[in-house]
């Protein structure tokens, strides 16, 4: 089953190659592939991150537990690339060697967990915490340059972050249904947003070089912003009803017009934000839709998250299946079709990838 919706195709489609990281880096691949051909990448290079490995006391003991890989982010000039640890650390790699240039210890009294982590400036990175707090790090500095924390109510957690207004912004979803907004430079208190949201705001992101900003909540709602309007009344421009508790959502589009949202029970939809209007919800059973068309190839487990290609107009969905293998499908407004198998790389689950350069991308995963 390749057309999952009826609609007609609304996005162009391109190949690319792949990258892991704890850390891989892909090899180049034809330009060219047939629809429906699925090309198995392997990894051509690792690195790990953290060299903890206490046993699992589960019967599944496919992989150590240890420290993890939570997120992992790169720089818009391609000079470096952060990574988000289970234990609350925070490392910086250099891009040509892949060698690490900081350590972030967090100070913290109990064990934190980084819940985002993300950037929009050549030297600034970010992250979001559990217990409220937002660090930035200049990654010239061997220390953390700045350290917010939530305002308002007492355990309050951080749950997604994002930078916007060229960097200038910063866009904090909480765990108490708001969005708060802080300067970079000082770190002051602009403004939060309160009544969009009635539960968990688990995804906030800026379209780029934009002041426009989507949101996605417990709620099963995604809403799109104009942050640069003087109130929440004035700057909600519109109200997407995905009905299902969202894990991730950003933009995508030529003109950055269309917003893709990811659910917490596996499931993808595509809209229009200007219009509100949905293009494409590819339904309940994706995950075995998708593990049809691979012809069973990776199990579709869950799905990671989606990359927006704007050189090559073409979005991506990369999904796992638990053993460490993974799938990227291209992602069209009437199908989605499978691109290329990734094996032999991660233990784990893959908690996130991002793009590195040309073709390349990096993953991280719960496999150190």
């Amino acid at each position: 089953k390749s057309d999952i919706c009826n609609e007609q195709p609304y996005f162009a489609t391109f190949s690319f190659s792949f990258t892991r990281l704890l850390i891989q880096l892909s090899l180049p691949f034809p330009a060219r592939i047939q629809m429906n051909e699925i090309r198995c990448l392997n990894p051509a290079r690792t690195l790990v991150t953290n060299f903890t490995t206490s046993r699992t006391s589960s019967v599944d003991e496919r992989y150590d537990e240890g420290v993890w890989v939570l997120d992992v982010c790169s720089s818009n000039n391609k000079t470096w690339l952060g990574c988000a640890l289970s234990n609350g650390n925070v490392q910086v790699y250099d891009y040509d060697r892949l060698q690490p240039i900081h350590t972030y210890v967090q100070d913290h009294t109990k064990p934190i967990q980084i819940t985002d982590l993300g950037s929009d400036l050549q030297n600034i990175l970010i992250s979001s915490t559990s217990s409220g707090s937002i660090h930035i790090f200049d990654v010239r500095q061997p220390e953390p340059a700045l350290r917010i924390q939530l305002p308002h109510q007492k355990n309050e957690e951080a749950l997604s972050v994002d930078l916007g207004f060229g960097g200038a912004l910063v866009a904090v979803g909480s765990s108490k249904a708001k969005i708060h907004f802080f300067e970079l430079r000082g770190g002051s208190l602009l403004g939060s947003y309160h009544d969009a949201h009635t539960e968990e705001v688990t995804r906030v992101r800026f379209q780029p070089d934009s002041s426009w900003l989507v949101s996605g909540s417990e709620d099963g709602l995604a809403c799109v912003f104009d942050t640069s309007q003087p109130s929440e009344e004035a700057a909600l421009q519109g109200v997407l009803n995905v009905q299902s508790p969202l894990r991730k959502v950003g933009f995508f589009g030529p003109a950055f017009e269309g917003i893709y949202c990811l659910t917490g029970s596996e499931t993808l939809s595509v809209w229009h934000h200007d219009t509100a209007q949905r293009i494409c919800d590819f339904g309940p059973t994706l995950r075995e839709d998708l593990t049809q068309l691979t012809s069973a190839a990776n199990q579709v487990g869950y799905l990671v998250d989606c990359h927006w290609d704007q050189n090559n107009q073409q979005l991506s969905l990369l999904t796992g299946d638990h053993t460490g293998n993974g799938t990227i499908f291209r992602v069209e407004a009437g199908r989605i079709t499978p691109s290329f198998s990734l094996k032999n790389g991660h233990k784990g689950d893959i908690r996130a990838w991002t793009h590195l350069y040309g073709d390349s991308f990096a993953t991280v995963g719960e496999d150190a």
